[in-house]
């Protein structure tokens, strides 16, 4: 009964507890459009250059003439030689406004052995890894030599190019321990291949091919005398090895640069020595166990404090090189390898620069492979992320590739090469003629080595959602030069990104109102247009974008 009074007392009071609210109808997707995020494509990022504040130095942008040269160079039908250079080397422009090279502002001229002239005997394996020699047994020169090199050289020089580099990878086989321009297997592994009295002869070897070249207007700004003296470079199990090269410890190494130093002063030349080439990064900035007396590279011969430093030699260049091969297993060891050489560095000597004098894809690099040419955009992005975060995290100075023009089935080249009929590889009936390739790498490293000249300077450079190196490298990546004397400024970006994305400039006044814009894609290859400096600008999907303007 009190049951019933109180249920009817409840619902004739009209106090029944209320229904749940209930959640709003959701709302409409306006930006939604047959399935596309229009707002998400119209968002723009805010990108700031900040023109005070100033890094390194920009000296070069760079690559070699290894193997391959010595018989385009020498062989090859002279129009396909100059269409060769200008790629590599023009700073002119088409009637459209686009360039019809890279503009590289070094040019690597390799000083041979002699393996060439051994023939099959020389026990490397391709006649395109041997390379010839000036020097006979005897001593004496033979000035028709390398003839292929020197015309490149001189191409070079014709269309502008600010260095040359002259770089041995050997001793000539006649001053080596072994006969050979590789190293040996036995108890002098890991040596430098080079005779104990034949140190002062190497050295006026390479600094009597540096005067000649002088003499014949291709004058050496720099001569590197070692090459990645980390790896033993010895043949494989059936006694054939790929190429020249020596290994060399550290005190090795200093003794040859001493002598290289005494004999440049002797013949009065001002070529500078250039001294690294580290096999990787991780060598220049610490010591490896098992490579002890090769590692440490940058404390060892710049530490002001140790045996090895060669800051007091006259003709010593004030940078060490190094090479980005097997440094960048995954994007956060892209990053940190380059932090962790920039903060050694700075912590030993902060008077010296770095340059990166050696790259192209091996194998193991974040997934890609180094075998299989590569003309397209995938390989020129990849390259330009190591670019850029040498540049950038590393203040590399100087930026150098590997092969200037490669006739391999391989990601070395920026120009490639195959015979009449198409066929890659290093095969006799490319060493007369054949057929050009220009590869998107190509186009990429010009975004950078074209308009980012000798003597600019980078400035600091961000871009909104992509502060963090790390996640820049999957997404948007900015860096900015400028020149304090003209008052260029050059901007690239890389967009790594399937999608279009726009970036709003920020920190700069442009009088003009308008970049010219430099773009590289799979459709591209580094084609002008003009973009408003005062816009938002959009960047196409996977793509290498250079902007060039005049601050005020």
């Amino acid at each position: 009964m009190w049951f019933s009074l109180l249920l009817l007392f409840h619902v004739g009071a009209g106090c029944s507890k209320p229904a749940a609210p209930q959640p709003p109808p959701p709302p409409v997707n306006t930006c939604l459009v047959n399935g596309v995020d229009t707002c998400l494509a119209n968002k723009y990022f805010n990108a700031t250059i900040s023109l005070d504040q100033e890094k390194q130095l920009v000296h070069s942008f760079g690559a070699s003439d290894c193997w391959g040269i010595k018989f385009i160079g020498k062989n090859w039908p002279e129009s396909k030689r100059n269409e060769i250079a200008d790629l590599l080397f023009s700073k002119d422009f088409d009637a459209n406004g686009n360039p019809k090279g890279i503009g590289l502002s070094m040019w690597r001229v390799n000083i041979g052995a002699g393996s060439y002239e051994q023939g099959a005997a020389s026990k490397i394996s391709s006649e395109w890894r041997r390379e010839e020699s000036f020097q006979s047994a005897s001593g004496a020169y033979d000035w028709t030599k390398q003839a292929g090199n020197r015309w490149f050289a001189k191409a070079a020089k014709a269309r502008g190019v600010e260095h040359l580099l002259a770089f041995s990878i050997s001793a000539p086989v006649h001053m080596t321990k072994n006969g050979f321009a590789f190293g040996p297997s036995d108890a002098e592994k890991g040596k430098l291949n080079l005779k104990s009295d034949k140190y002062v002869a190497y050295a006026d070897f390479m600094v009597d091919i540096l005067d000649r070249f002088k003499t014949e207007g291709i004058e050496m700004n720099y001569i590197s005398p070692i090459n990645e003296p980390q790896w033993d470079w010895e043949a494989n199990a059936s006694g054939m090895a790929s190429q020249e090269g020596t290994a060399a410890t550290n005190l090795e190494s200093l003794n040859l640069i001493k002598e290289l130093d005494k004999s440049l002063l002797k013949k009065g030349l001002n070529t500078r020595i250039a001294y690294g080439e580290a096999a990787q990064l991780s060598f220049l900035s610490g010591t490896v166990s098992w490579l002890a007396d090769r590692t440490d590279v940058f404390n060892y011969f710049w530490n002001k404090g140790s045996s090895g430093f060669i800051g007091n030699l006259s003709r010593v260049e004030k940078i060490i090189s190094g090479h980005s091969y097997f440094s960048q297993p995954d994007v956060p060891t892209l990053v940190n390898n380059r932090k962790n050489l920039l903060n050694r560095m700075n912590s030993i000597n902060n008077e010296v620069s770095f340059w990166q004098t050696e790259y192209c894809i091996l194998s193991g690099e974040d997934g890609i492979q180094g075998g299989g040419r590569d003309l397209g955009i995938q390989t020129a992005l990849y390259i330009s992320r190591v670019i850029h975060n040498d540049l950038v995290h590393a203040n590399a100075s100087s930026w150098q590739w590997w092969l200037g023009v490669s006739p391999g089935d391989y990601k070395d080249g920026l120009v490639y090469v195959s015979d009449l009929n198409g066929n890659m590889g290093e095969i006799q009936t490319t060493k007369s003629d054949g057929l050009i390739f220009k590869s998107k790498m190509l186009w990429a490293m010009g975004n950078y080595a074209r308009f980012i000249r000798p003597g600019m300077r980078r400035v600091e450079a961000s871009v909104e959602g992509s502060t963090d190196p790390i996640v820049a490298a999957t997404n948007l990546m900015i860096s900015a030069y400028k020149n304090p004397v003209t008052r260029e400024l050059v901007i690239v970006v890389i967009n790594m990104t399937t999608d279009s994305k726009k970036i709003r400039l920020n920190g700069i006044t442009i009088p003009s109102r308008k970049f010219k814009t430099y773009t590289t894609t799979n459709i591209k290859e580094l084609q002008f247009s003009e973009t408003s400096a005062t816009d938002n600008i959009t960047l196409e999907p996977r793509s290498v974008t250079t902007f060039v303007g005049t601050y005020q």
